[in-house]
């Protein structure tokens, strides 16, 4: 009667124990996915910014590549887009923790 008891026992611990594993995975599959869709992706052509998935409110500081920073541009959509109007050089964006180098020809 004891070893059935500890058997019954045993199983809903084991079966407790999967179920809270299994959860925890899919919140952080789930949580990856979320991340991965909203990383926002900068593309500079023609001297004109582009930025898709951009966390509206934010700001994007454009900086020389000696470190001056001449321009800070805040986004008001998702997917925005800015005429620079920048003379031919080398620049730093960077947005949010994201730092990316373009060159305007």
């Amino acid at each position: 009667m004891k070893r059935i008891a500890f058997v019954i026992v045993f199983l809903m611990i084991l079966s407790y124990s999967v179920s809270v594993f299994s959860q925890n995975n899919k919140n952080r599959i789930e949580s990856a996915v979320i991340e991965e869709q909203t990383t926002p992706e900068m593309v500079v052509s023609n001297n004109k910014l582009y930025i898709r998935n951009a966390p509206v409110g934010k700001r994007v500081e454009v900086i020389t590549i000696i470190g001056n920073k001449i321009r800070e541009i805040k986004i008001t959509s998702p997917d925005f887009e800015y005429d620079l109007n920048l003379p031919r050089a080398i620049y730093i964006f960077r947005l949010d923790g994201i730092v990316t180098k373009f060159v305007i020809k």
